[in-house]
């Protein structure tokens, strides 16, 4: 448990467990929330150790977070497991102790890239979801309002994590909880696969910190145009289905020179470029 040099984000981390919290507004209220989440974060590192393992092992959970996780799977079609939202729902689980600690006028959880926040009314946040490589200078943000649905953001991909569950540089995901989030972006990742040639290893053989496991995971590959275009078009299926349904507010990914954008009408790729990096 630590500071981080901004001296304005709490960083906890243990085994499974890696966040990074923030609050903001009146500084009791914001005090009360941090030292909820630290007194969550220590009951939840005891949790993880009892139902990774479980998860792992195509259990059912039988913890809070756990449950959290496997409801959000049983909502998004196509989900591969509990254990693909769990992060998410980690980071969900922990905003929702700090609001019952205090009443921060906003807040976030940062859950190894799964973002779970909290916004008062009349309050807005920015997250950064990524960098355009045609646009060296620019930055992609979401601009997320209180009067809209979505309070988390999760993330995946080759460039983001060194692993993905399909063929994808990077693709983001917005919904009404991080653990839909993060459920939906398996969900897409699995139908970014070539029909020959895809072959997938253990995550922990990558990754041996990853909670996913046993589970199938694709390291880096290069993907010509053409084909690009083609497993971009078949994750963007799954995409406008979920936003359709209403399971996710925003989809965003790239493959190579191939991109994919699936929002509201008041954004669009063009919207979300900054020229604040």
């Amino acid at each position: 448990m630590a500071w981080l040099p901004d001296g304005k984000r709490l960083h906890l981390q243990n085994g499974a467990l890696n966040l990074i919290v923030q609050a903001f507004g009146q500084p009791s209220e914001v005090g009360r929330a941090y030292n909820a989440a630290i007194e969550r974060a220590r009951t939840l590192v005891l949790e993880l150790e009892e139902d990774i393992p479980r998860l792992q092992g195509g259990l059912a959970p039988c913890t809070a977070a756990g449950l959290r996780a496997a409801a959000a799977c049983a909502l998004v079609p196509g989900a591969l497991g509990p254990v693909t939202a769990l992060a998410g729902a980690v980071a969900d689980d922990v905003l929702a102790a700090m609001m019952q600690g205090g009443l921060p006028d906003r807040a976030f959880v940062n859950n190894r890239g799964a973002v779970a926040f909290h916004l008062a009314e009349r309050q807005s946040i920015s997250p950064h979801v990524m960098d355009w490589c045609e646009f060296p200078r620019h930055e992609a943000k979401v601009p997320i309002r209180s009067t809209v649905s979505t309070r988390a953001l999760a993330g995946a991909g080759w460039r983001f994590d060194g692993v993905a569950l399909g063929y994808v540089d990077r693709i983001y995901t917005a919904a009404t909880s991080c653990a839909v989030a993060e459920a939906a972006l398996g969900s897409i990742s699995a139908r970014m696969l070539p029909t020959t040639g895809a072959q997938s290893v253990a995550a922990t053989i990558i990754a041996p910190e990853s909670v996913l496991g046993g589970l199938g995971v694709y390291a880096r590959q290069d993907v010509a145009g053409d084909e690009a275009a083609g497993l971009m078009a078949q994750g963007g299926e799954m995409a406008q289905a979920l936003f359709a349904a209403g399971i996710i507010t925003l989809a965003v990914m790239t493959l190579e020179e191939a991109h994919f954008l699936v929002s509201p009408p008041y954004l669009s790729l063009r919207s979300m470029l900054s020229l604040e990096a």
